[in-house]
């Protein structure tokens, strides 16, 4: 407690030396300490975001990822507060080495006996952690990030404070609420929870090495687990240059223009094949290395999407593709965007508007993040809430569009996204998996219709026993009796030929080799079978039925 009483005193003193004095008298008018203090402030001629930036950097860390996540949130904040926010990025200052041994040989045992080589100025510095470079006994060269000592606690006691300053602002402020600051500090809450876990952040290492195991132009580092753990974490080391340094690429011999499309196909295949993608796209996670290899560090920011929602999202990305508004409202609303019907009419105009002008467009002549950023901005307008899962996926769309920007002026977000999203919703329509879920419902279908003579049965008992009072003469019963029976017989008959041909094709889809021997007869028995089947059902529906019918 006096730790957090220390803190909100430095929080305090922080805001009035930057001119926000007039904050902490709104929400705590009783300070007499704070007021005098903000008596003695001098005028300041900066710019009001240009002192929110400082403030946050001389916070410290926890200050400094905050504003890092809110950079992020252009669809809530001022464009001028995003342009300085996004300035924290490289503003860190790292820990002096010998604060780190502890932690160091705590996992990874005394220097001198685990590394022919330890690196004591990081590569690397940021809010949480920092990177060095060593080197194993064994020759390996690997990256070790450790963490801040004391840093989860600090941002434990940090979110706190935040999370009551965001409140109390916005109660005193109602206009605040506009930019949602609690639903932000919610956020920003679960992400640090995320990435104070190294052991968290490595398994997503390992999880996008095996979702691109077959991918030889994209590279994930390999994570040494003996070594590693919750506050440190030992990785392979990747050289190279930023994604974003189009001279440092062509000095390697390639061409920077595959990158714009390598990285582009890249997330695409993240979000809608795997479900699973990286939410810090910026250049400085991603590299290009000296055998030419895209590569993605610093992978603790994670999102994923579930299967039966992921359609959904192709679905939104199509429409905003295609400049169908009335599908883009349609999907927002699947997505759970509530949209009161009296907005609905302006808040479609505003989407028609922003989208209309963008298709076909090059990068090079219109802003293709901006066009997208718009839809977010449509919304906010509204004071519409954003599921985090959805914005997360635009946040990343827009960020990746920056960087084929750089890397191909003449990069064109439509004629990628199409033909990609069309081929990626015939693979979920003819997968295993599909075809698994189609033969559950089969299955589920055709037991359900093998019941019904039994519940016909019970039904008509029940009419015998009295229980129902219905004015019915024996013909209708007895025609309702037929009606039943036929059709039970051609909904069975159906389900089992297209449950053959399901069979079969799964069995032909998930096979690994070449169809050869008794394997091709038999497939072609099933498909046979179940062509005899259909032609049988065929025959009985347009002859015998319907002579049938004659008798009644």
């Amino acid at each position: 407690m006096v730790h957090r009483l220390k803190r909100y005193g430095q929080i305090a003193d922080v805001m009035v030396k930057y001119g926000f004095g007039i904050f902490l008298d709104q929400i705590d008018p009783d300070s007499t300490r704070r007021k005098k203090l903000f008596k003695k402030t001098v005028k300041d001629n900066r710019s009001i975001y240009e002192r929110m930036r400082l403030g946050l950097e001389e916070l410290g860390p926890t200050a400094v990822k905050f504003g890092q996540m809110a950079a992020s949130r252009s669809e809530a904040l001022p464009p001028e507060l995003i342009e300085e926010l996004k300035k924290l990025h490289d503003s860190v200052t790292p820990v002096p080495f010998e604060d780190l041994l502890p932690v160091i040989e705590e996992y990874c045992g005394k220097i001198d006996e685990t590394f022919e080589f330890f690196e004591r100025i990081p590569v690397a510095a940021a809010s949480i952690g920092q990177v060095h470079r060593a080197i194993l006994k064994d020759g390996t060269v690997v990256a070790i990030k450790i963490q801040r000592p004391d840093i989860s606690e600090t941002i434990e006691m940090d979110t706190i404070i935040i999370e009551n300053m965001a409140r109390r602002f916005e109660k005193v402020n109602p206009a605040l609420k506009a930019y949602n600051l609690t639903g932000l500090v919610d956020d920003f809450s679960k992400m640090m929870k995320r990435e104070l876990d190294y052991i968290a952040e490595g398994k997503n290492a390992d999880i996008f090495r095996r979702n691109f195991k077959n991918k030889p132009d994209i590279k994930f580092p390999k994570i040494y687990w003996e070594y590693s753990g919750s506050k440190l974490l030992m990785m392979e080391y990747i050289e190279g240059v930023r994604a974003d340094n189009v001279e440092g690429i062509k000095i390697y011999g390639y061409d920077p223009k595959k990158y714009a499309d390598l990285g582009f196909e890249t997330y695409l295949k993240m979000i809608f094949e795997d479900g699973f993608f990286h939410i810090d796209p910026h250049p400085g996670n991603i590299f290009v290395t000296i055998d030419g290899k895209l590569a993605f560090i610093d992978l603790g920011a994670i999102a994923v999407i579930r299967p039966e929602r992921r359609h959904t999202f192709i679905k939104l990305l199509l429409s905003i593709v295609d400049t169908d508004v009335d599908m883009i409202v349609e999907t927002f609303k699947k997505l759970g965007v509530r949209i009161d019907d009296d907005d609905l009419d302006d808040i479609k105009d505003n989407l028609y508007y922003a989208l209309f002008d963008a298709e076909g467009f090059e990068i090079s002549s219109v802003d293709a993040a901006g066009s997208l950023k718009s839809i977010p901005d449509v919304l906010n307008r509204y004071h519409i809430q954003i599921p985090g899962t959805l914005m997360s996926l635009l946040k990343v769309i827009m960020m990746v569009i920056g960087l084929g920007q750089t890397l191909n002026p003449k990069f064109n977000f439509y004629d990628k996204t199409r033909p990609y999203l069309s081929e990626v919703v015939k693979m979920q329509y003819f997968s295993p998996q599909s075809f698994k879920k189609t033969s559950h419902t089969l299955i589920e279908s055709i037991d359900s219709i093998m019941k019904l003579p039994k519940i016909f049965n019970r039904t008509m008992n029940k009419w015998a026993a009295g229980k129902f009072q219905i004015d019915i003469v024996a013909k209708d019963v007895e025609r309702l009796s037929y009606t039943i029976e036929k059709a039970t017989d051609k909904l069975l008959m159906g389900l089992v030929a297209s449950a053959l041909v399901i069979g079969a094709s799964i069995v032909m889809y998930s096979a690994d080799f070449e169809y050869s021997g008794w394997l091709l007869y038999f497939t072609i028995a099933i498909y046979f079978t179940a062509f005899v089947i259909g032609l049988a059902a065929i025959i009985k529906i347009l002859f015998v039925d319907s002579s049938d019918k004659k008798k009644y």
